[in-house]
């Protein structure tokens, strides 16, 4: 199995956007805090105790998740590795905008640093769906991953995953062939729509391919992404193997509750403690 492609297909997200009027880019950096309330609120809730926190968060995009908890002093340091060089320029940007001082973009792939130079991490952070793509990178990404993360966590320290069960569109692409589905994005971004078609690869994983339609002209961008889909017993499973207890959570998206996702997307929080 070999999907690196996955670090290859993010690389144009957000040029578009780091290049908007200074107007529209502040509204597209609102919406970003915005989409990032629910996982503060779920930190705050069972995360946080009131002391700074280092953090480290692996596939932070724009760096929008650190940034909202930095501006609710939740962190000490914090470093976001970004395999995206076009998305490290617009969280350079999106940054510098609110004054961050405390959080550092890397961009780079986890695994290239070995061990942190920032101590061990108080909190991990894979929100997105993030892990489903590194999981599926090859075949002993899943267990690098994991070792990274365990190596660089501090005894008692928290792992928090944001992931999606498959299993009713893998079940629907069995017997029908392909699974598609839409969705509209807030004004504030310049692209409208979203338009994606999910099949099978000889390894079982899910193939995204996502179209994206820009507001103004209608110009489409296309990529792909490889998903490798968990249940719950198996991401129980899979952190238990690295002797970590965990407990599931559901994941609400309110964000995007109301524009087109259809309601097979089954999307639960993890959180681990080592």
């Amino acid at each position: 199995m070999d999907n690196r492609e996955n670090l290859l297909c993010y690389q144009n997200v957000e040029s578009v956007q780091f290049n908007l009027p200074d107007d529209e880019f502040e509204k597209y950096c609102e919406l970003k805090l915005q989409s990032a309330e629910d996982d503060i609120d779920f930190i705050r809730e069972y995360i946080y105790q009131g002391k700074a926190m280092n953090v480290c968060e692996i596939g932070c995009g724009n760096g929008k998740l650190l940034l909202s908890m930095e501006r609710e002093n939740m962190i000490s340091h914090a470093v976001g590795y970004e395999v995206s060089e076009a998305r490290c320029k617009f969280a350079d940007k999106f940054l510098r905008k609110y004054g961050s001082k405390q959080v550092q973009i890397i961009n780079d792939d986890f695994l290239n640093d070995c061990e942190s130079v920032y101590g061990e991490y108080d909190l991990i952070i894979l929100v997105d769906i993030v892990w489903l793509f590194i999981s599926s990178l090859y075949d002993k990404a899943e267990h690098d991953a994991m070792q990274w993360i365990y190596k660089n966590l501090r005894k008692g320290g928290m792992v928090l995953f944001e992931l999606e069960d498959y299993s009713k569109q893998i079940e629907h692409i069995k017997k029908e062939g392909v699974y598609q589905f839409w969705e509209e994005f807030p004004k504030e971004d310049p692209y409208k729509y979203g338009l994606y078609k999910l099949d099978l690869d000889d390894d079982g994983n899910v193939v995204d391919e996502k179209k994206f339609i820009r507001r103004n002209g209608g110009k489409e961008e296309t990529f792909k992404n490889i998903i490798k889909s968990y249940t719950r017993k198996e991401s129980i499973e899979l952190l238990s193997r690295y002797g970590m207890g965990a407990e599931i959570f559901p994941y609400y998206d309110n964000v995007n509750s109301s524009f087109g996702r259809p309601n097979e997307h089954d999307l639960y929080r993890v959180l681990a403690r080592k």
